[in-house]
């Protein structure tokens, strides 16, 4: 089994429920950054491939997979959990600083998702 998973437009949302939880490192071939990183995440995703599977996706290869995420930079980092975005993170990262990413996001409690205080008006704004 790799340890890094590549993946395209028709098979990333088996990939995810395939493999739960996942990072999910939206990157492109022509991207400096990404290249600099591809060592520490390969190291990262193969201290850790027990506990989470590392998906790599190419932006340009994949195009609607990107646009649904709005990445708008790449390297970009998504840690999904049960198929859904759990958080996400744009720029380069050590392989300390991707187990921190994902300890912080994994262990912490979930929270629920913020809704707006009925008890205040909606203000409408017609530019």
């Amino acid at each position: 089994m790799p340890a890094v998973f590549h993946t395209s437009e028709g098979d990333f949302e088996a990939t995810l429920v395939a493999h739960n939880p996942a990072l999910v490192d939206f990157s492109a071939s022509w991207c400096g950054p990404c290249r600099a990183m591809a060592p520490a995440l390969e190291a990262f995703a193969k201290r850790r491939r027990d506990s989470l599977a590392v998906v790599k996706v190419d932006i340009d290869e994949a195009p609607g997979i990107a646009a649904r995420y709005s990445i708008r930079s790449v390297p970009t980092l998504m840690l999904f959990k049960n198929g859904k975005p759990l958080a996400m993170q744009a720029g380069m990262m050590s392989e300390t600083q991707l187990d921190r990413f994902v300890d912080e996001h994994l262990l912490a409690p979930e929270r629920p998702i913020a809704q707006q205080d009925p008890a205040r008006p909606q203000i409408k704004l017609d530019w």
